[in-house]
């Protein structure tokens, strides 16, 4: 009951601080050198994935975001948020797992402390104008490839 109640909270605190909010002023340093400007991503679906390696429900949702991300390519942008694990360590589980999106790693930013988020994995859905239309606490591939194919669907009409 207690855990049920520290995820209910969780996830109202994560909606109330980032729900309509602009998440674009943010630059993301990735495990691949390169640094995402947020800015960029306007006009694409970004879904931002809270992860570390030692969150077995966050490991497990891997292969479904790696698969939404070759469906939706076109379209979507997902990046891992990472603040507890190294680079290298980040850079050998994507090669592990021929992921084709990447992550953040630890650095001195601490974006999910930032943003408090306090349970993993949690996800933030951005939309194409930059505002966060939807955070989710665990993962429901279902819930959040509804969301996606909305917004993708939205701006094409």
């Amino acid at each position: 009951m207690t855990l049920i109640c520290f995820l209910i909270c969780t996830n109202i605190s994560a909606q109330t601080k980032t729900r309509g909010s602009s998440f674009f002023t943010t630059d993301l340093n990735l495990n691949n050198s390169k640094t995402v400007k947020l800015t960029d991503l306007k006009g694409k679906v970004v879904l931002l994935d809270f992860w570390y390696r030692g969150c077995f429900p966050c490991l497990k949702a891997t292969p479904d975001l790696i698969k939404m991300q070759e469906e939706f390519k076109n379209d979507l942008v997902i990046v891992g948020i990472n603040d507890r694990d190294d680079k290298e360590d980040i850079t050998d589980y994507y090669a592990y797992k021929k992921g084709n999106y990447f992550s953040t790693y630890k650095t001195e930013t601490d974006i999910s402390k930032n943003l408090k988020i306090n349970a993993f994995p949690t996800f933030i859905i951005i939309n194409q104008k930059g505002e966060v239309v939807k955070t989710e606490v665990g993962f429901d591939k279902g819930s959040i490839r509804k969301t996606i194919k909305k917004l993708i669907k939205e701006n094409k009409s």
